[in-house]
């Protein structure tokens, strides 16, 4: 399942970030439930792997801190 990373975290996440050029490994990603999708404008649709990292450990965080009621940082 593809998703964006604007839909739901569920509270029991792991986050699973592959290498910058190769990606995930095929074997690892049969065993996900489902992939994110960071949204991006312009021709090349590509991050460094740290900061799809720092965005998806943000808006994990920020998800997690709305669902709580923990007022924003």
């Amino acid at each position: 399942e593809m998703l964006t990373l604007a839909s739901p975290f569920r509270p029991r996440t792991v986050i699973l970030l592959g290498k910058e050029r190769e990606g995930i490994p095929v074997k690892l990603l049969r065993l996900v439930d489902r992939c994110v999708e960071i949204p991006q404008l312009g021709v090349v649709r590509s991050l460094n792997v740290h900061v799809s990292g720092a965005i998806s450990i943000w808006e994990y965080t920020r998800q997690m801190m709305l669902a709580s009621g923990t007022p924003r940082p």
